[in-house]
């Protein structure tokens, strides 16, 4: 299978990128990145088959990108970025405009009439947008309007999935350079959730298996469990854990 990866430099998308370079089900994968980076490498990790691809528009998609993705059979949209961190109108941008960008672009690349995005939204995405926290609200709006696309005609290959993990906790693989503020999460809020709310926590090697078998599956609904919501279409952090054998 080909798929298409973004936020691969981030905590969820790194673990993402790990998970698929040892996947024997994708064969090629194609990444969608701001910048080049070097990929990982080890044991049972095929960095033969990725391809970074630097793209620094993501609300854009001209043929000369959509022509290297052609044939791709779905995407993880992991590219995202904390509401403390940018503006407003930015986030909005980032966290709606983009994968919405994305998903109309990517719905006819495939040659199966068939097309996974898995969007990684968040525990406390509110779809009604009552929520007072930016995050919930545009989390959620995203959420509805991606699951909306497959209802028109020239969308109607999408398959959506939308992972709502809770505190992403760091693959121990994960030694990318990090910002104060996450330090200080990771050391001070971390061990209080793991130890207080263990069934809030998503471990980053856990979600990105997940994440991955989503996107390499048949694009069917998956069928009504604990922390499985909206027909089977929305997977909230329970879900993950518990789809991830935890």
């Amino acid at each position: 299978m080909h798929i298409i990866l973004t936020g691969a430099t981030g905590t969820v998308g790194a673990a993402v990128l790990r998970n698929c370079l040892a996947s024997p089900t994708i064969t090629r994968l194609s990444i969608l990145s701001r910048r080049q980076f070097t990929l990982p490498t080890g044991d049972g990790l095929d960095d033969q088959k990725a391809q970074i691809i630097v793209h620094d528009n993501f609300a854009a998609y001209p043929a000369s990108l959509t022509d290297l993705l052609k044939d791709a059979d779905g995407c993880v949209w992991a590219q995202g970025i904390s509401q403390t961190e940018v503006s407003k109108e930015e986030y909005i941008r980032i966290t709606y405009d983009y994968p919405l960008a994305a998903a109309k672009a990517f719905s006819t690349l495939s040659g199966h009439n068939k097309f996974n995005f898995v969007y990684v939204s968040g525990e406390g995405a509110d779809p009604t947008e009552k929520t007072l926290t930016l995050f919930g609200k545009i989390k959620g709006r995203t959420e509805v309007a991606l699951r909306a696309l497959p209802s028109t005609p020239s969308h109607s290959a999408l398959r959506v999935f939308n992972v709502r993990p809770g505190f992403v906790d760091p693959s121990p693989s994960d030694q990318r350079e990090k910002t104060a503020l996450k330090r200080i999460g990771l050391s001070v809020l971390g061990p209080m959730i793991r130890n207080l709310a263990p069934a809030r926590v998503s471990p980053a090697d856990v979600l990105a298996k997940v994440l991955v078998e989503l996107v390499t599956g048949d694009g069917n609904p998956l069928e009504s469990d604990t922390g499985i919501e909206d027909d089977g279409r929305t997977v909230r952090c329970i879900g993950v854990r518990r789809l991830g054998g935890l």
